[in-house]
């Protein structure tokens, strides 16, 4: 197949690209030491997707310039909000959690509720579950069926405002338990001593189609049990209660955690169910599904990308601006309707 070109347009992240096996210390320093989210999402999606998928046998090459031609992979925030058009060069753009990029023709999500949004068909859109979150710690086993440590871990944008309230501090301690979230991302991969996942953004109706499952994916890795909100990306993976709690109000999570407390056996099954669960996101896992697009799909697409017309092309982009506009138009009017159904 074609080579595949990873766009890294910053020359001194170029150094993580040669090393022989993923530099993850370094690579979270660099990150940690910046601002902003992109760099984190060029983590996961440029710099450790080429690394799994040169070790498979994919032919790469790091370019701190988009080509004039060829197949192109970037991330969303590397991108940026200039939309120009690259005209032969056929762009893949790793989405993340951000807005699509007219200036792409292939999108990679991490929703798979995304493939079923019609309006999104325009983006091709291709579902890639996130890489593992490399270096976790899971739940030391000296804790047993002890639920005592109940822990959010995200940014504090992310967790609905109620559980910051007294109320719920209250409502924990009188169960017997201690409310810990952790907002400093260099913890975030520490489960050792969390013995239960509360992750809810808000109460409301809104699904989250651009978020990933992370949360939940990571809990199963870890061998905590979880308790979230009714998220696409959570109900997408669910096969049972065992795979986490759902909650929908304040009450329900406080009831949720009195039920892990008290029923040790529900506590052990979703553990062990987790565990299993865990496979199914392996490193080998994600990067067989890699191989299997840039194989399968993106060989395909870029034919007949090439058997297109300049003019068939720039039709598309116009498109991809138009329908850019009006999904900001929804997006407005979704932040200030009661109901948000999105």
């Amino acid at each position: 197949m074609e080579k595949i070109y990873f766009y890294a347009p910053d020359q001194d992240s170029h150094q993580f690209f040669r090393q022989e096996s993923p530099p993850w210390m370094e690579i979270f320093k660099a990150r940690n030491n910046r601002s902003g989210s992109s760099n984190g999402n060029f983590v996961s999606w440029i710099i450790t997707t080429h690394f799994h998928v040169k070790q498979a046998g994919i032919s790469c090459e790091v370019v701190d310039d988009i080509p004039k031609q060829g197949i192109v992979i970037a991330d969303r925030g590397t991108l940026g909000n200039q939309y120009p058009y690259f005209g032969e060069a056929m762009l893949i753009c790793a989405k993340g959690d951000a807005e699509f990029h007219p200036s792409a023709h292939l999108h990679i999500v991490h929703n798979p509720s995304e493939l079923k949004i019609k309006r999104n068909l325009l983006w091709n859109p291709y579902y890639i579950p996130h890489w593992p979150q490399p270096s976790l710690i899971p739940r030391s086993r000296e804790r047993s069926l002890i639920l005592e440590n109940v822990a959010f871990i995200g940014s504090r944008s992310n967790l609905a405002k109620v559980f910051l309230s007294e109320d719920w501090i209250h409502a924990i301690d009188a169960l017997g338990c201690k409310w810990h979230p952790v907002f400093n991302q260099k913890e975030w991969n520490d489960y050792s001593n969390i013995d239960v996942i509360v992750g809810v953004r808000r109460f409301d109706r809104c699904t989250y189609p651009n978020k990933p499952a992370s949360k939940l994916i990571n809990c199963w890795r870890a061998g905590v049990p979880a308790i979230l909100g009714p998220e696409s990306a959570f109900i997408a993976l669910r096969k049972s209660e065992l795979d986490f709690l759902i909650v929908h109000s304040i009450d329900e999570a406080i009831e949720a955690v009195k039920r892990l407390k008290n029923n040790p056996e529900l506590y052990l099954a979703m553990v062990e169910n987790g565990i299993k669960r865990a496979e199914e996101f392996r490193e080998e896992i994600i990067t067989e599904s890699w191989i299997n697009f840039f194989h399968a799909y993106v060989t395909t697409q870029y034919e007949k990308w090439q058997k297109m017309s300049e003019f068939e092309r720039r039709i598309l982009f116009a498109k991809r601006n138009i329908r850019l506009k009006l999904d900001r138009m929804q997006t407005r009017i979704n932040k200030i309707s009661p109901f948000n159904f999105s």
